[in-house]
């Protein structure tokens, strides 16, 4: 991992290309760097002024009078990579472009451009973000090096007077979008230590400044505009060390299009669209999902306050004055998978004191505004929290007016330092400024959208019990197994393209049991084999070029008989012989027929840098038709396996007293650990179809296909 620190906190800034005109984004980078207390020096950089803003300008980097941590950029895109240069030879430490003009104009010459940017960084060690960048701000620091509005203001506090409990970071590739989480943040008061844009990421990514923020504890929260991940490799590692370290990662992926769509030979490649392989990358590391800014950073709001003791179940108990608000908020927490239970008795008695006889203490808790005017929002919430069936608390409030909650001020930060549950406040008015201070101050987190409200909560809650699985599931990881020398050998001399007959051999060298069958090359072999198996056939082409074979004419079915087999053999290669005629063909399979069976599919994904990817699903021809298929990381074990066949939309089809589904969940694991075994080497597997008999008589292996991995 790079040390950023020279990057991120630097004590000398060079801003190369400064100007005094405001109404630029060279004057206006300026002017948002001298309106924040940065304590370190800045330095402008500019041939055709001598003075910028109050401040001395230089005509060169050579000339400012001390080494420069960091050098912005803000020139013309062809002056670029000579200017870096210069600033490598003069000791510059790192460099963050805001120019535009490069690959993102998908023209050759902004590539080339953006290709000189990388060999410098390669050749110099120089730490270079961008381009296309929108800068970052280090809020501790003070330091702004952006010209995004959102922090361009004169004594502009950056974060709030008191101290954080836990600080958020925004890592985003789009400028806009970055500095935008922060803009809508700042009316909650909630605590940032970065918003980093890292645009066109040539050299510097956005999982390197992750993971440099989670060594450094510099942040405690993510919030993350993710468009591609230029090191897919990356991902994983950067997620895991973020789970294990307590770090949500709050993402949202744009690009839900998929990859697929390009001419793919195997089922599981066209099937494998990126965001697929995305989402069970996500889903295996505890990533939490968000659909828009305000739900990510309302999810953030929650882990800021109440990151150290989040939910232990999904029991809710609700606060209100307002009947209506109590049982809207009742409804949102049953579409979020919450409960809202009766209070034990014992609470209920000690609410029920405080309580005209027209409220009431079940759940939600109707405290009238009588109550709330006498009694307050704190003390009502904290005997709810008491409650032994509750594990999180949301008390409904207007806090249009804000003198109800400035006269709690005490009491709220007492039972905030107190509590051992999460307290949620759900305002159905606008807030007063001042009502979104005080509970920011006191630590509470306020929620103007009643789903987000509901959705942090379940958040909260898979995300700690998720963590804790992982945790100790990390005890006992599955390690990658040995594999033969005969296997290894039977691999290595395989074709890129491995077709069913050697795909089949491969597998069985690997313990994975696959329906039997006879490569032949003549009607006579043919009969032959058939005869041997004496049971009815099916004949299968065998070519590299032809990876769909039903699809191409090339199988026929329930075969029986001598005379059928020729009338088949021949059948097929005239078939292959009009329709395909360049084909390489290796032979014909001829192959047991199976017993009838539920059509799934099995196959991994190893082409794509996330590491190997296991799918399930419903197979046969038409599989890309109803795309009924899940994804997740391997290994798997026999629980991973289970998780993956219920994510399937007709995973309610899979009953065990119907289907012999234990065997498909063995089959599972043992592709899995075949995957993980040979993931230096095996890129794509098709099991399509397995045929998923009746329970007790197991699954068969029908049809089998291979590539070998492009990634190494």
């Amino acid at each position: 991992m790079a040390n950023l620190s020279a990057f991120l906190s630097p004590k000398t800034v060079a801003v190369i290309g400064a100007s005094p005109d405001t109404t630029s984004l060279r004057g206006r980078i300026m002017k948002v760097l001298l309106c924040h207390d940065f304590k370190g020096k800045i330095y402008p950089i500019s041939k055709s002024n001598s003075e910028i803003m109050g401040l001395k300008a230089f005509p060169t980097v050579a000339a400012v009078p001390e080494q420069i941590d960091m050098a912005v950029l803000i020139i013309p895109a062809v002056y670029v990579a000579d200017t870096l240069e210069e600033c490598a030879k003069n000791g510059v430490k790192s460099a963050l472009i805001l120019s535009s003009g490069f690959a993102e104009d998908t023209s050759e010459d902004g590539g080339a451009l953006q290709q000189r940017l990388l060999d410098i960084a390669n050749r110099t060690d120089m730490i270079i973000s961008g381009p296309n960048s929108e800068g970052y701000a280090n809020m501790a620091l003070n330091l702004c090096p952006t010209f995004s509005p959102t922090v361009d203001g004169n004594n502009m506090m950056l974060m709030p007077p008191w101290p954080p409990k836990r600080r958020i970071a925004v890592i985003a590739q789009s400028g806009g979008m970055g500095f935008s989480f922060y803009d809508r943040a700042r009316p909650k008061h909630l605590p940032f230590s970065y918003v980093i844009t890292t645009g066109n990421e040539a050299c510097l990514e956005s999982l390197d400044v992750i993971d440099y923020l989670i060594d450094a504890n510099e942040a405690d929260i993510f919030l993350i505009f993710m468009e591609d991940v230029k090191t897919p490799s990356k991902l994983a590692l950067v997620a895991e060390k973020a789970l294990l370290a307590g770090k949500p990662l709050i993402v949202t992926k744009i690009g839900h299009s998929d990859a697929g769509v390009r001419a793919a030979a195997s089922h599981t490649a066209s099937l494998a669209g990126s965001y697929e392989i995305y989402k069970a990358v996500f889903e295996r590391y505890g990533v939490i999902e968000g659909s828009d800014i305000e739900e990510m950073v309302d999810i953030a709001a929650g882990f800021v306050y109440f990151g150290d003791r989040p939910p232990a179940g999904k029991r809710v108990g609700i606060f209100t004055a307002s009947g209506g608000g109590g049982g809207w908020m009742a409804d949102s927490c049953a579409s979020s998978g919450l409960e809202v239970p009766i209070l034990d008795a014992t609470t209920r008695k000690n609410i029920d004191q405080y309580l005209p006889s027209y409220g009431t203490s079940q759940n939600p808790v109707d405290g009238t505004a009588g109550v709330i005017n006498q009694i307050g929002y704190a003390r009502i919430s904290e005997m709810i929290a008491g409650a032994s069936n509750v594990d999180t608390v949301v008390t409904i409030a207007s806090t249009r007016v804000s003198h109800k909650l400035v006269s709690e001020r005490d009491k709220l930060l007492e039972v905030s330092n107190t509590t051992q549950k999460p307290i949620l406040f759900w305002s159905y008015t606008l807030p007063h400024p001042e009502s979104s201070e005080v509970l920011a101050e006191t630590g509470f987190p306020l929620f103007t959208d009643l789903r987000n409200c509901t959705a942090t909560i379940s958040a909260m809650h898979a995300y700690a019990a998720y963590r804790n699985i992982f945790i100790e599931k990390k005890k006992t990881a599955i390690r990658p197994p040995k594999t033969s020398k005969e296997l290894d050998h039977l691999i290595n001399n395989a074709s890129e393209k491995i077709a069913e007959y050697e795909a089949m051999s491969i597998l069985t060298m690997a313990g994975i049991q696959t329906q039997r069958g006879s490569l032949v090359h003549s009607p006579e072999e043919a009969i032959i084999a058939a005869k041997n198996i004496a049971k009815p056939v099916a004949l299968k082409i065998q070519s590299q070029d032809i990876p769909h074979k039903s699809q191409a004419g090339g199988v026929v079915l329930n075969v029986s008989g001598s005379d059928e087999v020729e009338y088949s053999f021949h059948s097929i290669q005239s078939t292959i012989s009009e329709n395909h005629p360049t084909a390489k063909i290796e032979g014909i399979l001829v192959q047991e027929m199976s017993e009838p069976g539920l059509e799934m599919i099995l196959g991994i994904n190893n082409n794509d840098g996330f590491g190997p990817i296991l799918m399930a699903g419903f197979g046969g021809v038409d599989v890309e038709k109803s795309r009924d298929v899940a994804f997740a990381p391997i290994p798997l074990d026999k629980e991973g396996c289970y998780q993956l066949l219920s994510k399937l939309r007709g995973a309610a089809i899979l009953d065990e007293d119907k289907y012999d589904v234990p065997a498909l969940v063995e089959l599972m694991e043992a592709l899995s650990t075949f995957g993980l075994a040979n993931r230096k080497s095996i890129g794509e597997v098709d099991l399509n179809p397995v045929l998923l008999h009746s329970k007790g008589y197991g699954v068969t292996v029908i049809d089998a296909l291979m590539f070998k991995t492009n990634n190494f």
